[in-house]
């Protein structure tokens, strides 16, 4: 299946000249129950997260279909805006928090999920916020779609040059790049919930539920000090979306340990995924219910 992700997504941009894109919309619900019901392991995977946050209702087949259609419309979203320069609207919800991100005086940290549609919001963040944002990406699943994927961001940060984006590949030091950055006053914006590969992982728990939660992004706030802010997108329809930035859930000025922040991490990631859940794009299991 890897191998031919790059072969599909063109197929899907050849369609995507000749049809209109309402009726792209509508194919894409029939197309996703079909992909649904075979890939296995995903759906599992998600319907297990869901039956964890919203007990009763997230392990119904349809609450499952709900995170992959979503994924889907995104998706299209994405190649209509990065292949066919059509304009996405967005509602900026925490405009004060917003500046504040911006005035601030020396480095600061972007927390963020797997929700919405990251590479169009980053975009988008990085023209807005008018300093230079560096924001994280894992390599993709295979070499021809890592080859299409770069093309398309690459373009991107050709059109934005305060945007830069970094992979986080095997043997990168990342890590020491970006807290070098941090320390010089720029900002990192990091996704602070997908665990996979050779990401390091780190246990949360609140209302007796436990996430694994990526470790790297606490390590980095624990060892630099900066502040730290939630960002969140969500999608509204076709080709809107709504940016909510929220107060820093670390102030910054001193390090605490990485628990600690993630202990503050974890409650505003929570409440965001609750009133947004089928806009949660993990397909690995990451929440588990804790025993009575």
């Amino acid at each position: 299946m890897d191998l031919h992700d790059a072969f599909w997504t063109r197929m899907l941009l050849s369609g995507m000249r000749w049809l209109p894109a309402p009726v792209f919309t509508l194919l894409a619900y029939p197309v996703t129950a079909v992909i649904y019901l075979l890939a296995v392991p995903q759906r599992e995977a998600v319907r297990a997260n869901l039956s964890a946050l919203i007990p009763g209702k997230g392990s119904s087949c349809i609450a499952g279909f709900q995170v992959f259609l979503q994924f889907a419309l995104t998706y299209l979203d994405r190649l209509w805006c990065l292949h066919f320069d059509r304009e996405v609207d967005w509602e900026i919800i925490g405009k004060g928090e917003f500046e504040a991100l911006q005035n601030e005086p020396i480095g600061a940290l972007i927390f963020t999920l797997h929700s919405g549609n990251y590479d169009i919001g980053a975009g988008l963040f990085a023209r807005k916020f008018g300093r230079p944002i560096h924001t994280v990406r894992m390599p993709e699943s295979s070499a021809s779609l890592q080859e299409l994927r770069e093309k398309e961001l690459r373009g991107e940060e050709s059109r934005e040059p305060n945007l830069h984006i970094h992979y986080n590949k095997p043997d990168s030091h990342l890590g020491i790049e970006l807290c070098r950055k941090l320390l010089a006053g720029e900002v990192v914006c990091v996704q602070g919930d997908r665990v996979m590969g050779e990401v390091a992982p780190t246990q949360a728990s609140i209302d007796g539920l436990t996430y694994q939660i990526p470790r790297g992004p606490l390590v980095l706030a624990e060892v630099t000090g900066v502040p730290c802010y939630p960002v969140f997108l969500s999608r509204r329809g076709r080709l809107s979306y709504r940016i909510e930035i929220g107060k820093p859930f670390h102030p910054g000025g001193r390090k605490p340990k990485a628990e600690e922040i993630g202990a503050a991490w974890l409650p505003v990631m929570h409440r965001f995924l609750l009133r947004h859940w089928d806009q949660w794009f993990v397909f690995e299991p990451l929440v588990t219910r804790d025993p009575a």
